[in-house]
């Protein structure tokens, strides 16, 4: 196996995508509410990331496994956290309206 600086990102990508897992969850509790339900798009947004980079490293990259699907999930996983994160925006918004 060898360690690449696109592994090395990917990994990176992971442990920070965690981190914001951990960050936010400890927010929502804090904030509740309005704000809660617009973090959790946020949250699932990140987990999306989280999964889409995991599953480029296990399948495409080290080959721990073969590719369980016929298609590369990474594409989807990305546009499935895009699309929260859109919504997302649009309940923050929603917040700051009177």
């Amino acid at each position: 196996m060898t360690i690449t600086p696109n592994l090395l990102v990917d990994f990176s990508g992971i442990i920070v995508g965690i981190i914001s897992v951990l960050m936010i969850v400890k927010l929502k509790g804090a904030l509740g509410g309005r704000m809660g339900g617009a973090l959790n798009m946020v949250l699932l947004g990140i987990v999306a990331n989280i999964l889409a980079l995991t599953y480029t490293v296990v399948f495409m990259k080290l080959k721990l496994f073969s590719n369980p699907l016929p298609f590369d999930a990474h594409h989807l996983l990305m546009t499935i956290s895009m699309i929260l994160f859109v919504f997302s925006a649009k309940k923050f918004s929603s917040l700051v309206r009177p």
